[in-house]
């Protein structure tokens, strides 16, 4: 079945615009969902079996959730792409401004003036790259602290380096935690230089 080809990519979800795409109706949907071979999540995706969904499975709900301009963003986007040792409780999905937003529970789905096409990782999930998820997973943390431990595990684990980091704080005109990413990122390329 083809759309079990294309589920396998994506964490065995897929949005109902590719299910539809594929030539699977509304009914049989229904169908599969009421025998419990598939189930929900949204409304928008749908997930091609009825076990436990992965942190991966997840991700790729929320992007769908967003709609077909959204991407993963902040922490959620540095977990995509690698990041050990810290959790993200609630997917974080950006959109630009002025898209529609389907509110739900699960994900949490923004709209952003601060999305732009070049800030986009060119394969895999569709997420912000590692530098600018540093950035804002560090302006959205829950505390300064918390903000300064995201950041730092980025670099850490070679996610993004104190510079790339830097270069996509260059973008952030306003925030107030502004001072503090760049207190923290120069401190980091000081530590860098010293080993």
């Amino acid at each position: 079945l083809a759309a079990h080809e294309l589920a396998r990519t994506q964490a065995m979800v897929l949005s109902r615009r590719q299910i539809y795409g594929l030539g699977i109706t509304r009914w049989e949907v229904r169908g599969q969902v009421r025998a419990r071979r598939w189930r929900l999540i949204g409304d928008q995706s749908v997930c091609l079996h009825n076990g436990p969904m992965t942190d991966d499975s997840h991700r790729w709900a929320a992007v769908f959730q967003g709609g077909p301009s959204a991407c993963l963003d902040g922490a959620s986007a540095l977990v995509a792409s690698g990041l050990q040792r810290f959790d993200v409780a609630r997917h974080r999905v950006s959109v630009p401004r002025g898209a529609r937003v389907r509110r739900t529970r699960l994900y949490d789905i923004r709209q952003t003036r601060r999305l732009r096409p070049e800030d986009r990782a060119s394969t895999g999930i569709p997420r912000t790259r590692a530098p600018v998820a540093a950035v804002r997973a560090g302006l959205w943390a829950a505390t300064d602290k918390q903000a300064a431990y995201v950041v730092t595990l980025a670099v850490q684990q070679g996610l993004a380096s104190p510079e790339q980091i830097g270069r996509a704080l260059l973008a952030v005109r306003r925030d107030k935690r502004r001072q503090l990413l760049h207190e923290l990122v120069n401190d980091l390329v000081d530590g860098a230089r010293a080993l």
